[in-house]
């Protein structure tokens, strides 16, 4: 007998379980799921306040949006066409999802991931790796051990947060009537895998009968305070410009709303398309997160630190298309200059501030930037019709707004930071 490590240590080995064609199937009904889940928290996420939230939906819709590509890249393994396993499926889940993407506030929206779609999504998954034979249908058995993790570790966050916040019986009650409703359409769609009876006449839009529009509108609580802009130094004023690169950082979530403008907001675009600026936006609320990190250890108050406001009132008025090559093109390309740029920033943090933490966070915010300008320029080729010099046009079109915008009020000092550094 061996101790557990015949067949390569798979389980189900003897078991017939399911066939390619049933794999598939049910495989990209769970892809299709985990795509909307990405849009859904992308598009929730300038349209809620909490800051904490925020950040979590960021960090949800990328792990999303990363299950679902193994999964339809999967789907091409198991004898479906590309085209086909990279489409949304023949399926009613979509009526459950234009529904969820109505929710009225963070209350419906957590509600919904925390008692419908993510529980639906983990017992799916656990209910496929019980029936498949692991030798058989191995590849899938290694990628959803990775994705029940991250669905494990993402719903507790949910769940957290989702105490803190709902709270009130109200509250408790207006979430209650959302779930029950999603759970009923869910249901009736036959589950988020496809295994179940559909139901046709229980499958009724109550909210979802148009296309759900992302509110071009700014919301932020109190967690940190607010000002238009800072007032710019050069690099020999080492205090004042620690301060303004942090609290630089610290405003990149504008940014991150403003590309998710672009991930939801731009239709039919191949999957890659949805991956990069997925991750984009994820990487934008990330360098808003160094900020909040850097303020915290240096001010031991992460709300000491203001963030500035006039990012939004640009990138909430600008086409997806105009939104992204002024990002891509018109800013981040500019700061692979040096100098000055994303190197000079990082060196500035290791040499003159030597703010350990910083200088981190600089070395992959540079990184970061590299692969964004990578990203706009592959997908503009595509997405943008006219020459490049159109396109520099159009960049420099979203540049010159930017600067009229910003020019609106005056700008505010930032907290004195020489006493924390010993600099001037």
């Amino acid at each position: 007998m061996s101790a557990g490590y015949q067949y390569a240590g798979l389980h189900n080995a003897k078991q017939p379980g399911l066939s390619v064609q049933a794999c598939a199937a049910r495989l990209h009904h769970l892809a299709y799921a985990e795509e909307r889940l990405m849009f859904l928290q992308a598009a929730h996420l300038v349209s809620t306040p909490a800051r904490d939230v925020k950040a979590l939906l960021a960090r949800l819709q990328y792990e999303d949006c990363q299950h679902a590509g193994q999964l339809k890249t999967r789907v091409t393994e198991l004898r479906v066409a590309h085209k086909k396993a990279f489409a949304a499926p023949d399926t009613p889940l979509a009526l459950v999802f234009d529904e969820a993407m109505h929710a009225a506030s963070s209350t419906e929206l957590l509600a919904s991931l925390v008692d419908v779609f993510k529980p639906a999504l983990l017992q799916a998954y656990r209910s496929y790796l019980d029936a498949t034979n692991g030798l058989a249908d191995y590849p899938t058995v290694r990628i959803l051990k990775s994705v029940i993790a991250e669905e494990e570790e993402g719903l507790a966050l949910l769940a957290a947060v989702s105490q803190a916040v709902i709270n009130t019986p109200a509250q408790k009650e207006e979430a209650a009537r959302w779930v029950r409703h999603l759970q009923r359409i869910l249901t009736a769609a036959g589950q988020v895998d496809g295994t179940g009876e559909i139901h046709a006449g229980n499958l009724l839009r109550v909210r979802g009968r148009t296309p759900y529009v992302i509110p071009r509108t700014f919301r932020r609580d109190n967690t940190f305070p607010r000002v238009w802009d800072f007032e710019h130094v050069d690099n020999q004023q080492i205090a004042p410009r620690l301060a303004q690169m942090i609290s630089t950082r610290l405003s990149e979530d504008a940014v991150a709303e403003g590309v998710a403008f672009v991930l939801c907001e731009t239709a039919g675009q191949p999957w890659a398309f949805y991956e990069d600026i997925s991750r984009h936006l994820w990487d934008e609320m990330r360098h808003s997160l160094f900020g909040e990190a850097a303020a915290e250890v240096t001010l031991q108050d992460r709300a000491l630190m203001p963030a500035r406001d006039f990012e939004a009132t640009y990138l909430f008025q600008m086409s997806p298309l105009e939104l992204y090559a002024l990002l891509g093109i018109g800013i981040e390309a500019a700061l692979m200059k040096y100098p000055p740029g994303k190197r000079e920033e990082y060196e500035f943090c290791r040499d003159s501030a030597r703010h350990p933490l910083m200088t981190t966070f600089q070395d992959f915010d540079w990184a970061d930037e590299v692969l964004h300008v990578t990203i706009a320029r592959r997908q503009l080729k595509d997405w943008f019709h006219g020459d490049q010099q159109e396109l520099i046009a159009l960049a420099q079109k979203g540049l010159d707004f930017r600067t009229q915008t910003r020019q609106l009020h005056p700008p505010a000092p930032l907290p004195d930071l020489r006493h924390v550094i010993g600099a001037g």
